[in-house]
Protein backbone atom coordinates (compact mmCIF):
# COMPACT_ATOMS: atom_id res chain seq x y z
CA UNK A 1 0.00 0.00 0.00
CA UNK A 2 1.28 3.52 -0.78
CA UNK A 3 1.44 6.24 1.86
CA UNK A 4 -1.81 6.75 3.69
CA UNK A 5 -3.91 6.33 6.82
CA UNK A 6 -3.39 2.97 8.52
CA UNK A 7 -5.54 3.51 11.61
CA UNK A 8 -8.14 5.82 13.09
CA UNK A 9 -9.56 5.76 16.61
CA UNK A 10 -12.56 7.70 17.90
CA UNK A 11 -13.76 8.27 21.46
CA UNK A 12 -17.11 9.89 22.30
CA UNK A 13 -17.36 11.12 18.71
CA UNK A 14 -20.77 11.41 17.05
CA UNK A 15 -22.42 7.96 17.16
CA UNK A 16 -19.25 6.22 18.33
CA UNK A 17 -18.48 5.89 22.02
CA UNK A 18 -15.35 3.96 21.07
CA UNK A 19 -14.07 2.91 17.64
CA UNK A 20 -10.75 1.75 16.24
CA UNK A 21 -10.27 0.78 12.59
CA UNK A 22 -7.22 -0.37 10.67
CA UNK A 23 -6.62 0.15 6.94
CA UNK A 24 -4.40 -1.75 4.53
CA UNK A 25 -5.60 -0.65 1.09
CA UNK A 26 -5.59 2.32 -1.25
CA UNK A 27 -9.37 1.96 -1.43
CA UNK A 28 -11.54 1.58 1.67
CA UNK A 29 -15.33 1.26 1.46
CA UNK A 30 -17.88 1.79 4.20
CA UNK A 31 -21.14 0.19 3.13
CA UNK A 32 -24.43 0.26 5.02
CA UNK A 33 -27.89 1.75 5.23
CA UNK A 34 -28.59 5.47 5.58
CA UNK A 35 -27.94 6.67 9.13
CA UNK A 36 -25.67 3.71 9.93
CA UNK A 37 -22.70 5.93 10.88
CA UNK A 38 -20.62 5.83 7.67
CA UNK A 39 -20.28 9.58 7.21
CA UNK A 40 -19.27 10.02 10.85
CA UNK A 41 -16.08 8.07 10.12
CA UNK A 42 -15.25 10.26 7.13
CA UNK A 43 -15.97 13.35 9.21
CA UNK A 44 -13.50 12.14 11.85
CA UNK A 45 -10.81 11.91 9.16
CA UNK A 46 -11.71 15.33 7.74
CA UNK A 47 -11.05 16.93 11.13
CA UNK A 48 -7.34 16.25 10.64
CA UNK A 49 -7.22 19.43 8.58
CA UNK A 50 -7.23 23.14 9.39
CA UNK A 51 -10.95 23.71 8.90
CA UNK A 52 -14.09 22.47 10.63
CA UNK A 53 -14.35 19.24 8.68
CA UNK A 54 -16.75 18.11 5.99
CA UNK A 55 -19.89 19.02 7.99
CA UNK A 56 -18.45 22.31 9.30
CA UNK A 57 -19.95 21.49 12.69
CA UNK A 58 -19.20 23.40 15.92
CA UNK A 59 -16.90 21.39 18.18
CA UNK A 60 -19.60 21.29 20.85
CA UNK A 61 -21.78 19.22 18.48
CA UNK A 62 -19.22 16.45 17.93
CA UNK A 63 -19.76 14.59 21.19
CA UNK A 64 -21.58 11.30 21.50
CA UNK A 65 -25.03 11.83 22.99
CA UNK A 66 -24.85 11.63 26.79
CA UNK A 67 -21.06 11.94 26.98
CA UNK A 68 -19.29 14.61 29.00
CA UNK A 69 -19.24 17.84 26.91
CA UNK A 70 -16.09 18.35 24.86
CA UNK A 71 -14.81 14.86 25.69
CA UNK A 72 -14.45 13.65 22.09
CA UNK A 73 -11.01 12.57 20.95
CA UNK A 74 -9.64 11.46 17.58
CA UNK A 75 -6.36 9.69 16.86
CA UNK A 76 -4.98 8.87 13.44
CA UNK A 77 -1.88 6.97 12.33
CA UNK A 78 -0.30 7.86 9.01
CA UNK A 79 2.36 5.73 7.36
CA UNK A 80 4.81 6.81 4.67
CA UNK A 81 7.99 5.04 3.58
CA UNK A 82 7.71 2.74 6.58
CA UNK A 83 7.58 5.63 9.04
CA UNK A 84 4.46 6.21 11.16
CA UNK A 85 3.20 9.61 12.29
CA UNK A 86 0.65 9.86 15.09
CA UNK A 87 -1.90 12.68 14.92
CA UNK A 88 -4.40 13.65 17.61
CA UNK A 89 -7.17 16.25 17.74
CA UNK A 90 -9.75 16.91 20.44
CA UNK A 91 -11.62 19.67 22.24
CA UNK A 92 -9.64 21.71 24.74
CA UNK A 93 -10.83 24.88 26.47
CA UNK A 94 -13.66 25.31 23.96
CA UNK A 95 -11.49 25.01 20.86
CA UNK A 96 -9.75 22.26 18.91
CA UNK A 97 -6.26 21.21 19.85
CA UNK A 98 -3.74 19.29 17.79
CA UNK A 99 -0.80 17.01 18.52
CA UNK A 100 1.75 15.45 16.19
CA UNK A 101 3.70 12.52 17.62
CA UNK A 102 2.32 13.49 21.06
CA UNK A 103 3.70 17.04 20.81
CA UNK A 104 1.19 19.86 20.86
CA UNK A 105 1.26 22.17 17.83
CA UNK A 106 0.28 25.83 17.80
CA UNK A 107 -1.89 25.47 14.68
CA UNK A 108 -4.20 22.92 13.08
CA UNK A 109 -2.66 23.87 9.74
CA UNK A 110 0.42 21.85 10.79
CA UNK A 111 -1.62 18.73 10.01
CA UNK A 112 -1.76 19.79 6.36
CA UNK A 113 2.03 19.79 6.11
CA UNK A 114 1.86 16.05 6.78
CA UNK A 115 -1.47 15.06 5.19
CA UNK A 116 -3.97 16.94 3.05
CA UNK A 117 -7.57 15.89 2.57
CA UNK A 118 -10.17 16.61 -0.10
CA UNK A 119 -13.78 15.46 0.07
CA UNK A 120 -17.06 15.28 -1.75
CA UNK A 121 -20.32 15.08 0.21
CA UNK A 122 -23.96 15.01 -1.00
CA UNK A 123 -24.64 18.64 -0.04
CA UNK A 124 -22.03 19.70 -2.61
CA UNK A 125 -24.36 18.47 -5.35
CA UNK A 126 -26.22 21.79 -4.98
CA UNK A 127 -23.10 23.94 -5.05
CA UNK A 128 -23.88 25.26 -8.55
CA UNK A 129 -27.52 26.13 -7.88
CA UNK A 130 -27.40 27.18 -4.24
CA UNK A 131 -26.43 30.49 -2.60
CA UNK A 132 -23.51 32.34 -4.18
CA UNK A 133 -21.74 32.49 -0.80
CA UNK A 134 -21.71 28.67 -0.58
CA UNK A 135 -20.20 28.36 -4.05
CA UNK A 136 -17.59 30.94 -3.10
CA UNK A 137 -16.79 29.00 0.07
CA UNK A 138 -16.41 25.77 -1.91
CA UNK A 139 -13.96 27.29 -4.37
CA UNK A 140 -12.04 29.14 -1.66
CA UNK A 141 -11.59 25.79 0.09
CA UNK A 142 -10.00 24.46 -3.12
CA UNK A 143 -7.87 27.61 -3.54
CA UNK A 144 -6.78 27.28 0.10
CA UNK A 145 -5.21 23.93 -0.74
CA UNK A 146 -3.35 25.53 -3.64
CA UNK A 147 -2.18 28.77 -2.03
CA UNK A 148 -0.84 28.36 1.51
CA UNK A 149 -1.73 31.89 2.60
CA UNK A 150 -5.20 32.10 1.07
CA UNK A 151 -7.25 31.14 4.13
CA UNK A 152 -5.21 33.48 6.32
CA UNK A 153 -5.72 36.32 3.82
CA UNK A 154 -9.49 35.76 3.85
CA UNK A 155 -9.53 35.97 7.66
CA UNK A 156 -7.37 39.10 7.62
CA UNK A 157 -9.67 40.76 5.09
CA UNK A 158 -12.78 39.97 7.15
CA UNK A 159 -11.13 41.41 10.27
CA UNK A 160 -10.09 44.61 8.47
CA UNK A 161 -13.57 45.06 7.05
CA UNK A 162 -15.12 44.72 10.51
CA UNK A 163 -12.65 47.24 11.90
CA UNK A 164 -13.44 49.73 9.12
CA UNK A 165 -17.18 49.45 9.76
CA UNK A 166 -16.55 50.03 13.46
CA UNK A 167 -14.53 53.17 12.72
CA UNK A 168 -17.23 54.39 10.32
CA UNK A 169 -19.78 54.04 13.11
CA UNK A 170 -17.64 55.64 15.84
CA UNK A 171 -15.90 58.85 14.99
CA UNK A 172 -14.84 58.35 11.37
CA UNK A 173 -11.13 58.94 11.90
CA UNK A 174 -10.17 59.90 8.32
CA UNK A 175 -6.48 59.05 8.66
CA UNK A 176 -7.20 55.62 10.14
CA UNK A 177 -9.86 54.95 7.51
CA UNK A 178 -7.36 55.76 4.76
CA UNK A 179 -4.92 53.28 6.32
CA UNK A 180 -7.56 50.57 6.73
CA UNK A 181 -8.84 50.99 3.18
CA UNK A 182 -5.33 50.68 1.81
CA UNK A 183 -4.82 47.46 3.80
CA UNK A 184 -8.21 46.12 2.65
CA UNK A 185 -7.29 46.84 -0.96
CA UNK A 186 -3.96 45.03 -0.55
CA UNK A 187 -5.68 41.95 0.91
CA UNK A 188 -8.18 42.00 -1.95
CA UNK A 189 -5.34 41.85 -4.46
CA UNK A 190 -3.65 38.93 -2.65
CA UNK A 191 -6.90 36.95 -2.60
CA UNK A 192 -7.78 37.68 -6.22
CA UNK A 193 -4.27 36.74 -7.33
CA UNK A 194 -4.54 33.34 -5.59
CA UNK A 195 -7.97 32.70 -7.09
CA UNK A 196 -6.84 33.61 -10.61
CA UNK A 197 -3.70 31.48 -10.34
CA UNK A 198 -5.82 28.53 -9.21
CA UNK A 199 -8.21 29.00 -12.15
CA UNK A 200 -5.22 28.97 -14.49
CA UNK A 201 -3.84 25.80 -12.86
CA UNK A 202 -7.28 24.23 -13.14
CA UNK A 203 -7.48 24.93 -16.86
CA UNK A 204 -3.94 23.62 -17.43
CA UNK A 205 -4.91 20.40 -15.64
CA UNK A 206 -8.05 20.02 -17.75
CA UNK A 207 -5.93 20.50 -20.87
CA UNK A 208 -3.17 18.07 -19.89
CA UNK A 209 -5.11 15.13 -18.40
CA UNK A 210 -7.88 13.24 -20.20
CA UNK A 211 -11.10 12.40 -18.38
CA UNK A 212 -14.45 10.80 -19.07
CA UNK A 213 -16.13 13.48 -16.99
CA UNK A 214 -17.35 16.77 -18.41
CA UNK A 215 -15.03 19.64 -17.49
CA UNK A 216 -16.50 23.09 -16.78
CA UNK A 217 -15.10 26.47 -17.76
CA UNK A 218 -14.36 28.34 -14.52
CA UNK A 219 -13.75 32.05 -14.00
CA UNK A 220 -14.12 34.74 -11.33
CA UNK A 221 -16.17 37.90 -11.80
CA UNK A 222 -16.75 41.07 -9.83
CA UNK A 223 -15.82 44.74 -9.50
CA UNK A 224 -12.42 44.16 -7.92
CA UNK A 225 -11.69 41.34 -10.40
CA UNK A 226 -12.27 43.77 -13.27
CA UNK A 227 -9.89 46.24 -11.66
CA UNK A 228 -7.27 43.52 -11.15
CA UNK A 229 -7.48 42.53 -14.83
CA UNK A 230 -7.12 46.08 -16.18
CA UNK A 231 -4.61 47.68 -13.81
CA UNK A 232 -1.11 47.02 -12.57
CA UNK A 233 -1.00 45.99 -8.92
CA UNK A 234 -0.30 49.40 -7.35
CA UNK A 235 -2.91 51.12 -9.53
CA UNK A 236 -5.42 48.43 -8.61
CA UNK A 237 -4.80 48.99 -4.89
CA UNK A 238 -5.28 52.74 -5.32
CA UNK A 239 -8.48 52.24 -7.34
CA UNK A 240 -10.02 49.86 -4.79
CA UNK A 241 -9.03 52.24 -1.97
CA UNK A 242 -10.69 55.09 -3.85
CA UNK A 243 -13.93 53.13 -4.28
CA UNK A 244 -13.98 52.20 -0.60
CA UNK A 245 -13.53 55.87 0.32
CA UNK A 246 -16.37 56.85 -1.99
CA UNK A 247 -18.67 54.24 -0.39
CA UNK A 248 -18.04 55.22 3.24
CA UNK A 249 -21.42 56.85 3.81
CA UNK A 250 -23.41 53.97 2.33
CA UNK A 251 -21.30 51.33 4.06
CA UNK A 252 -21.71 53.09 7.42
CA UNK A 253 -25.46 53.34 6.94
CA UNK A 254 -25.95 49.69 5.94
CA UNK A 255 -23.07 48.26 7.99
CA UNK A 256 -21.75 46.35 4.99
CA UNK A 257 -18.67 46.56 2.81
CA UNK A 258 -20.10 47.27 -0.62
CA UNK A 259 -17.07 46.38 -2.73
CA UNK A 260 -14.55 43.59 -2.35
CA UNK A 261 -13.62 40.03 -3.21
CA UNK A 262 -16.00 38.82 -0.49
CA UNK A 263 -18.59 39.36 -3.25
CA UNK A 264 -16.73 37.47 -5.98
CA UNK A 265 -18.96 35.40 -8.23
CA UNK A 266 -17.44 32.12 -9.36
CA UNK A 267 -18.76 31.55 -12.87
CA UNK A 268 -19.01 27.92 -13.98
CA UNK A 269 -20.08 27.18 -17.55
CA UNK A 270 -20.60 24.16 -19.77
CA UNK A 271 -17.45 23.88 -21.88
CA UNK A 272 -19.37 23.21 -25.12
CA UNK A 273 -22.73 24.97 -24.86
CA UNK A 274 -21.46 27.85 -22.67
CA UNK A 275 -24.57 27.43 -20.51
CA UNK A 276 -24.20 28.68 -16.94
CA UNK A 277 -24.02 25.78 -14.49
CA UNK A 278 -27.36 26.78 -12.97
CA UNK A 279 -29.03 25.92 -16.28
CA UNK A 280 -27.18 22.63 -16.81
CA UNK A 281 -28.67 19.24 -16.00
CA UNK A 282 -28.19 17.54 -12.65
CA UNK A 283 -25.91 14.98 -14.33
CA UNK A 284 -23.75 17.70 -15.86
CA UNK A 285 -23.45 19.47 -12.52
CA UNK A 286 -22.41 16.20 -10.89
CA UNK A 287 -19.74 15.77 -13.59
CA UNK A 288 -18.51 19.33 -12.95
CA UNK A 289 -18.10 18.56 -9.25
CA UNK A 290 -16.21 15.32 -9.87
CA UNK A 291 -13.96 17.01 -12.43
CA UNK A 292 -13.11 19.83 -10.03
CA UNK A 293 -12.28 17.46 -7.17
CA UNK A 294 -10.11 15.19 -9.32
CA UNK A 295 -8.33 18.13 -10.98
CA UNK A 296 -7.62 19.67 -7.56
CA UNK A 297 -6.00 16.41 -6.44
CA UNK A 298 -3.72 16.51 -9.49
CA UNK A 299 -2.84 20.16 -8.85
CA UNK A 300 -2.05 19.56 -5.18
CA UNK A 301 0.05 16.50 -5.99
CA UNK A 302 2.38 18.75 -8.00
CA UNK A 303 2.89 21.40 -5.33
CA UNK A 304 2.33 19.82 -1.90
CA UNK A 305 4.52 17.43 0.03
CA UNK A 306 1.94 15.88 2.39
CA UNK A 307 0.20 12.53 1.98
CA UNK A 308 -3.03 12.92 -0.06
CA UNK A 309 -6.34 11.45 1.11
CA UNK A 310 -9.69 11.58 -0.68
CA UNK A 311 -13.07 11.17 1.05
CA UNK A 312 -16.06 10.42 -1.22
CA UNK A 313 -19.37 10.25 0.63
CA UNK A 314 -22.21 8.63 -1.37
CA UNK A 315 -20.65 9.80 -4.63
CA UNK A 316 -21.57 6.61 -6.50
CA UNK A 317 -25.28 6.89 -5.75
CA UNK A 318 -26.31 8.91 -8.80
CA UNK A 319 -23.71 7.57 -11.24
CA UNK A 320 -24.61 4.89 -13.77
CA UNK A 321 -22.48 1.79 -14.19
CA UNK A 322 -20.27 3.29 -16.91
CA UNK A 323 -19.65 6.49 -14.95
CA UNK A 324 -18.76 4.51 -11.82
CA UNK A 325 -16.23 2.53 -13.83
CA UNK A 326 -14.76 5.74 -15.28
CA UNK A 327 -14.44 7.25 -11.82
CA UNK A 328 -12.67 4.20 -10.41
CA UNK A 329 -10.28 4.11 -13.37
CA UNK A 330 -9.38 7.76 -12.85
CA UNK A 331 -8.95 7.29 -9.11
CA UNK A 332 -6.57 4.41 -9.76
CA UNK A 333 -4.36 6.63 -11.95
CA UNK A 334 -4.26 9.30 -9.23
CA UNK A 335 -2.54 6.93 -6.76
CA UNK A 336 -4.36 8.53 -3.80
CA UNK A 337 -5.80 6.68 -0.81
CA UNK A 338 -9.56 6.95 -1.19
CA UNK A 339 -12.34 6.29 1.32
CA UNK A 340 -15.84 5.79 -0.09
CA UNK A 341 -19.30 5.26 1.37
CA UNK A 342 -22.41 3.74 -0.16
CA UNK A 343 -25.59 1.85 0.59
CA UNK A 344 -25.27 -0.99 -1.94
CA UNK A 345 -22.34 -3.32 -2.59
CA UNK A 346 -22.93 -3.35 -6.37
CA UNK A 347 -21.96 0.35 -6.48
CA UNK A 348 -18.37 -0.81 -5.95
CA UNK A 349 -18.11 -3.81 -8.27
CA UNK A 350 -15.21 -2.19 -10.15
CA UNK A 351 -13.19 -2.29 -6.93
CA UNK A 352 -13.69 -6.02 -6.51
CA UNK A 353 -10.58 -7.70 -5.14
CA UNK A 354 -8.64 -4.49 -4.44
CA UNK A 355 -10.71 -2.54 -1.89
CA UNK A 356 -10.99 -3.11 1.84
CA UNK A 357 -14.61 -3.27 2.97
CA UNK A 358 -16.28 -2.33 6.25
CA UNK A 359 -19.95 -3.12 6.71
CA UNK A 360 -21.55 -0.48 8.92
CA UNK A 361 -24.87 -0.88 10.71
CA UNK A 362 -26.03 1.03 13.77
CA UNK A 363 -22.48 2.38 14.21
CA UNK A 364 -21.00 -1.12 14.37
CA UNK A 365 -18.24 -1.72 11.82
CA UNK A 366 -17.52 -5.24 10.61
CA UNK A 367 -14.44 -5.83 8.51
CA UNK A 368 -14.30 -7.86 5.32
CA UNK A 369 -10.91 -8.26 3.67
CA UNK A 370 -11.95 -7.12 0.21
CA UNK A 371 -15.07 -6.37 -1.77
CA UNK A 372 -16.62 -9.72 -2.63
Amino acid sequence: MPAGIVQISCKNFRSYGSLSLGFCSRFVIFCGSNGAGKTNILEAMSLFSAGRGLRRAPIADLNTSGAVPFSWNLELVLEKDGYKTFLTTNAKDGSRSAKIDNTRTDSLSKFEEIMWILWSIPSMNNIFIGPIAERRGFFDHLVGGYSSGHRSNLKTLAKLQRERLHVLSHGKDETWLDTLERKIAEENIKIIRSRCEFVEALQDTFNNYPSEFLRPCVSVAGTVEDIYETHDEESAILEISHILKKERFRDAEKQVTTVGCHKTFWRVKHSTTALESEKCSTGEQKAFLISLILASVRIYRNIRAGVPVLLLDDLMLHLDKNRRKSLINELRTLDVQTFLTGTEYDQFEDLQGIAQLYRVEKSICTSSETVA
